[in-house]
């Protein structure tokens, strides 16, 4: 079980960064990996706490924009 908010440090992820999404163990998570010039972070996040990011962002997603 992973913990409700793990912090480490302050992390900037630009646009031009490559992501890709990662298998976790807790499938309960959706897990992204950022990597930049041999610096990868990942990123495990709850689908629900993925949508509201989006929705404070105030970004529309229409249904045919989404992937994962």
């Amino acid at each position: 079980m992973l913990d409700q908010l793990t912090i480490g440090g302050w992390v900037v992820v630009g646009e031009h960064c490559s992501v890709r999404r990662a298998a976790l163990h807790c499938d309960d998570y959706l897990t992204y990996v950022f990597e930049n010039g041999g610096t990868e972070l990942d990123f495990a996040v709850a689908p629900a706490v993925l949508r509201r990011m989006v929705e404070l962002s105030g970004i529309q997603v229409s249904a045919g924009e989404q992937s994962d």
